[in-house]
């Protein structure tokens, strides 16, 4: 007669483990600056300490990690005109190898479930930081609208505001190298967002980055969300591993 011990010992136990899900993909396709194949993923939660606790849109290629993608100078499907970019010898501040290059890494591993448009309500609330990588001008504009919509605060920027028309006026800060485009920039109805040198002045309607002088985090501040908002504009200094490259 078998013992009760033995029985139980030889018995595998099967539990039933949900896979947690900390990212979506929001779009799949051609790029809106070149046309090349691009994929748009918000993971949910950062550890940030200058952003503080908002979720980031990843604008990647699709087809190649960050960091190949730099090297071969095939970033401007997802960069554009940018002229810090790594690639053209700039200033970029994203360490393409960490952040950018593990999301790549998830999304070819499947992790990020696709995500319409119509289910964006599971953002609500959310602050969100468009662009953790990446010009959110290369993704369909209504993808920005809803995103917008939902959030309870978001950061955007971009090079691409030459291009871009009202609504990612509304939603991003027109990121500008230098006081001519500055100007420009506001004579068009942005709101800007200045990288300078410690010799650059600060413009009348310019303050200097609440992150800089005061420590408050991107997600408490609100400052840097478009043309929706009615406020100065921001200038921060040339910061990051490779800001010596930046000249204003």
């Amino acid at each position: 007669m078998a013992k009760l011990g033995d029985l139980l010992s030889s018995k595998k136990v099967t539990k039933n483990v949900t896979k947690k899900v900390n990212g979506y993909t929001l779009f799949e396709g051609k790029s809106l600056i070149n046309g090349e194949p691009i994929v748009g993923i918000i993971t949910v939660k950062s550890t940030n300490v200058k952003t503080g606790n908002m979720a980031q849109l990843w604008i990647l290629r699709a087809d190649m990690s960050p960091v190949e993608s730099s090297k071969a100078k095939k970033d401007d499907a997802v960069c554009g005109s940018c002229k810090l970019r790594q690639s053209l010898g700039g200033a970029c501040y994203v360490n393409l190898g960490q952040g950018p290059n593990s999301v790549y890494k998830a999304f070819k591993r499947g992790n990020y479930p696709k995500l319409s448009v119509d289910d964006y309500n599971r953002f609500e609330g959310l602050k969100i930081r468009f662009g953790a990588y990446g010009d959110p001008y290369a993704l369909p504009i209504d993808i920005l609208a809803k995103l917008k919509a939902v959030a309870s605060n978001n950061t955007s920027y971009t090079h691409q505001w030459k291009q871009g028309g009202e609504v990612l006026k509304s939603v991003s800060m027109a990121s500008v190298d230098n006081i001519a485009e500055q100007i420009e920039a506001v004579a068009s109805g942005w709101r800007t967002f200045r990288v300078a040198t410690s010799e650059s002045e600060v413009l009348s309607n310019e303050i200097v980055c609440p992150n800089t002088t005061n420590g408050i985090s991107c997600a408490d501040c609100g400052l840097c969300s478009g043309a929706s908002k009615n406020a100065k504009n921001i200038v921060i200094l040339a910061h990051g591993t490779l800001s010596k490259r930046f000249k204003d």
